[in-house]
């Protein structure tokens, strides 16, 4: 048994509003640790694309100025 499902276990005992509110805080940290790693996804693409569009203005002014 994990420690999730004793903390569980323990507060059925206290009553179903605490059964209620320990799912309910679960269910917010995984969905906020899933909120996260999609937001980490994208922010990683932006610094690709803008890695990309600096190296390209960077080819266009060496063109320019050339």
């Amino acid at each position: 048994m994990g420690l999730d499902e004793s903390v569980f276990k323990l507060l059925l005992q206290q009553g179903p509003y605490a059964a209620l509110f320990i799912w309910l805080l679960f269910y917010v940290i995984r969905t906020n640790k899933e909120r996260e790693n999609r937001l980490q996804d994208l922010l990683d693409k932006f610094s690709d694309k803008y890695d990309l569009i600096i190296s390209e203005l960077r080819d266009l002014k060496n063109r320019v100025h050339k």
